[in-house]
């Protein structure tokens, strides 16, 4: 594992001007992406079911998302997809509908962005983000729908960035440990703050990853002893 320390970082400034389009620009980790970017200069472009009526699941709206920010914009560098749903409760319980759109929005939204990314990031030479979990490496009960899901996210960003390697394109995903974001507070309750990430640590390490020249890398986010100091991990 290559560590490198998040404080030591110092090339935010490289964001100004870029354009960055987030799905799940919201809440948790993907909102926060959205304000450091803000805050570094970055134009930036949020998309989701709440947001804005764009729905991932749907490849109509994610092509309808980019035109509007390629007319708006003219390029664009970064495209970050953290939209995910989570249900925990037994598989055998589970209604088809709920199982649909765990799929449909985990793994079927992943591929319909990466799709509809592809023109313009191979234009831009620019990379594309996606989010796994640490559960992708052994599923979890109650969530195996998730956990599955997760697993897929990775083997999918291994063989596209080889795909895209001449494209000039590069595609990462980053695997935070657990994080206090609202999907899972709706799903584990109320739990304690210091065995969890915030979302900024995450969404800093998010950046760094699309500033690096790094490509088909899982990154780990990972809590230190007392919070003290977060390492960015590639493996």
């Amino acid at each position: 594992l290559n560590s490198i320390q998040i404080s030591e970082f110092n090339g935010f400034e490289n964001l100004a001007g870029k354009t960055l389009v987030v799905f799940g620009g919201n809440s948790g980790i993907g909102k926060a992406i959205c304000s450091i970017a803000n805050e570094y200069g970055a134009n930036v472009y949020s998309f989701s079911r709440s947001e804005n009526c764009t729905d991932i699941r749907k490849p109509e709206d994610i092509k309808r998302a980019f035109t509007e920010v390629a007319m708006k914009s003219g390029q664009i560098d970064y495209i970050i997809n953290s939209s995910a749903v989570l249900r925990r409760e037994p598989f055998a319980h589970m209604k088809l509908d709920d199982i649909l759109e765990i799929i449909e929005t985990n793994y079927n939204g992943m591929v319909y962005v990466s799709q509809y990314a592809y023109p313009y990031l191979r234009d831009s030479k620019g990379c594309l983000l996606h989010f796994t979990s640490s559960s992708y490496t052994l599923g979890r009960p109650y969530y195996s729908l998730y956990s599955s899901t997760k697993a897929a996210v990775v083997n999918f960003v291994q063989a596209l960035s080889q795909e895209w390697q001449e494209d000039g394109i590069r595609v990462n995903c980053i695997n935070p440990e657990r994080t206090k974001t609202p999907m899972r507070v709706r799903n584990f309750g109320q739990e304690d703050e210091c065995t969890l990430l915030k979302p900024e640590d995450v969404a800093m390490a998010s950046i760094v990853t699309l500033l690096s020249n790094q490509s088909g890398r899982v990154i780990d986010v990972r809590i230190k002893k007392n919070r003290v100091q977060k390492d960015y991990d590639q493996t």
